[in-house]
């Protein structure tokens, strides 16, 4: 009978779940719940988007980085796919822009939590211009010559009207990448291999000179950059850590460019040809490693160091082409320039209280330039000798101390301060050390429920060690010079914003930013700078169907700086004042909901610029330069059902520009300038597009 007791006991709990069940209302029938979050996507899906576009006109402003620049039709061509296996295996696939010269293209795919491999690629044009014209024969080569009538003592005197041709200014950026990642199985370890290179192919603008007469030429562009990076990554528990090494080489097809002298000079009969280097072919190596670290759950600490090195060692051109200055000979074959850079830093973040959190921060950069010195000889544009000159080996260290409390005094008002410091060391200029001290304190302040007010003010104060003469600067510089970023100043910035939700549709924002400079200590350069901005933004739902947002910005910026032209006090004054107004309005708008969507964006930006010299004899004051653009963004989105839509768009820019730098001058206005005869670009653009997208 003992024995029997807890078998009834077991018998009579295992019952109650059956009886209470008995007593509960009927359950809901859970077959037809959907849950878009609960199961995992599995199987390919995408997107494949085909069309036709139509550019208006001609623009290389407008095609620059777009690439439409050409009037036509064009392709429109996307494409978006994905796989995901229930093994974990996936992969991406995307295309984009394929009619245009803007095109990219990146595939992707792996097994999770096992490796990962990617490809990609992508194209970036650059239109520079297309009014440049030219005399010059062999545009986009390494030598220039000059057709018959060459060369003329002006260029009013040079036969133009007969010679002159378009210079293609344009070059095109390819990249192409590849790489992978994997990480082995039960193991905290991560390695990771990536190559890139980027080959740049075209034409852009420069310039040669003899001595008071210029030319403005093609240069031509041919080079390659390699990057390559290795890295090994580890996150277990509290520590995380990783160690890449990484390497750039850049190397240049064009090692110069010679062209003709198109000026001829009695005194100077000899000086035929010039000769311009292009950029020299270089290496940088470096070896990092960085490390963090949660000591608690509230704070922890993280740190990285960079060991970098950079060569160059390409041959050096002649000194001259000129025969008669007898070719001085060069002191080394080439620069056998070294430099040696390090970066290492160490922060700190932990949350003192529930309400105080504090951050630290250390940082130092040196750049050691351990290039060879010698003594050159100095050409004056293949004309005459002059005193010859060192080269200095430019070099700095910089250590910068960050410190910033976070305090919250209640959910209402929360407030930070912080002070950072900033130590720099130069070697071979005016100045030896700059030391930079600044303080900064912000609030924020919900005043009322749907009112949120903040403030920012920050002060700095940089001081440096006393000018001093470098001796090896050929020729000396004025002794009350001060480069504006080596020179005593004192900054004062002050930022407010404020954000208003009037309703539960309608937010509104204003903001203002204020930044004054002051260079108390200098008399020949930069003086003072001053710079502040209005801004405003306003977001709505107007109906369930309808959206609208607008902003707009105010923006001045003034400078004032003196000079000398007699390698003295100061005899001369600038100020130059830019103003910048942008704004911008967006509406959308469903007119059958999930089906029929239309938009339309319109930007409207104008930038002005005057500059005004005053030399004590009443000069006229620069014309102004003003640059405006608007544009104007219309499309619809129309979904015949759940795979198939049909999207639509009309793109209007307007850009218009003055600039007394190019407009009214052509290429023999100035009699000791033969130049392109740019004039400031101006365009009107339409651009209508219309494509059809599948979706599985």
């Amino acid at each position: 009978m003992k024995t029997a007791k807890p078998l009834i006991l077991f018998g009579a709990v295992s019952v109650l779940p059956l009886a209470a069940l008995a007593q509960q209302p009927e359950m809901p029938d859970l077959s037809k719940w959907q849950c878009n979050l609960c199961k995992f996507e599995t199987g390919a899906s995408g997107s494949i988007e085909a069309g036709a576009g139509n550019v208006s006109r001609d623009s290389a402003k407008f095609g620059d980085y777009t690439g439409l620049n050409e009037k036509g039709g064009y392709f429109i061509g996307e494409a978006a796919t994905r796989y995901r296996g229930a093994d974990g295996l996936y992969w991406n696939v995307r295309a984009s822009d394929i009619g245009l010269d803007s095109r990219s293209a990146a595939l992707e795919g792996g097994r999770q939590g096992s490796y990962r491999l990617f490809l990609d690629s992508d194209a970036i044009p650059r239109y520079y211009g297309d009014t440049a014209r030219t005399p010059f024969l062999g545009s986009g080569s390494t030598g220039l010559a000059l057709p018959a009538g060459f060369p003329a003592p002006t260029t009013g005197l040079m036969p133009l009207a007969a010679t002159l041709q378009p210079a293609e200014l344009e070059a095109k950026r390819n990249r192409i990448g590849v790489g992978g990642s994997w990480m082995p199985q039960a193991s905290a370890w991560q390695f990771d291999l990536s190559y890139r290179r980027d080959n740049r192919d075209g034409t852009k603008r420069t310039s040669g000179a003899f001595f008071v007469n210029a030319a403005q030429l093609v240069e031509p562009l041919n080079s390659a950059t390699d990057q390559i990076e290795a890295s090994a990554s580890y996150a277990s528990g509290r520590l995380q850590a990783r160690f890449a090494y990484y390497v750039s080489r850049f190397r240049n097809d064009v090692a110069s460019l010679a062209w003709r002298n198109p000026f001829v000079v009695p005194a100077f009969a000899a000086a035929t040809t010039g000769q311009l280097g292009a950029a020299p072919d270089n290496d940088f190596h470096q070896l990092s490693a960085s490390v963090g670290y949660q000591f608690t759950p509230d704070t922890r600490a993280s740190a990285d160091i960079a060991w970098g090195r950079m060569t160059q060692d390409d041959a050096y051109l002649a000194s001259t082409l000129n025969g008669t200055l007898g070719a001085p000979a060069l002191s080394r074959g080439s620069l056998d320039g070294r430099a040696k850079t390090l970066n290492a830093n160490v922060r700190v973040n932990s949350r003192i209280t529930d309400a105080l959190r504090v951050n630290a921060s250390y940082a130092h950069d040196e750049r050691d330039n351990q290039s060879s010195r010698a003594l050159y000889p100095w050409v004056t544009t293949d004309m005459f000798l002059a005193v010859p000159r060192t080269n200095n080996p430019y070099g700095f260290e910089q250590d910068r101390l960050k410190l910033a409390a976070d305090y919250r005094f209640s959910s209402a008002l929360r407030a930070s301060a912080g002070v950072d410091q900033d130590w720099r060391k130069y070697t071979y200029q005016q100045f030896t050390k700059t030391d930079e001290s600044a303080v900064w304190a912000k609030g924020s302040w919900r005043a009322m429920e749907k009112l949120d007010l903040s403030l920012k003010l920050a002060g700095s104060e940089r001081r440096n060690s006393g000018a001093q003469v470098v001796d090896t600067i050929v020729p000396p510089e004025n002794p009350l010079v001060r480069p504006y970023h080596l020179a005593n100043r004192s900054r004062e910035t002050v930022a407010l914003r404020a954000d208003f939700a009037a309703t539960d549709a309608i937010q509104l924002g204003l903001g203002f930013d204020s930044s004054r400079d002051r260079y108390r200590d200098t008399s020949i350069g930069l003086t003072g700078g001053r710079d502040y901005s209005l801004n405003g933004d306003v977001s709505a739902a107007l109906t369930e169907q309808t959206s609208l947002h607008a902003f707009a910005t105010h923006q001045e910026i003034k400078s004032q700086q003196a000079g000398s032209q007699a390698f003295g006090n100061p005899d001369w004054g600038a100020e130059t004042h830019d103003r910048i107004d942008v704004w911008g309005l967006g509406l959308k708008h469903a007119f059958v909901k999930d089906k029929f969507d239309v938009g339309a964006d319109y930007v409207y930006v104008r930038a002005r610029g005057a500059t005004s010299v005053d030399a004590g004899v009443g000069d006229p004051p620069f014309p102004e330069q003003s640059t405006t653009r608007q544009g104007l963004k219309l499309y619809f989105t129309y979904r015949v059902d759940a795979q198939w839509s049909v999207n639509g768009g009309y793109w209007h820019e307007r850009y218009r520009s003055a600039s007394w730098a190019l407009d009214g001058v052509a290429p023999s206005t100035v009699p000791n300038l033969l130049a392109f005869g740019e004039q400031a670009p101006q365009y009107r653009v339409n651009v209508f597009r219309l494509s059809a997208k599948y979706s599985f």
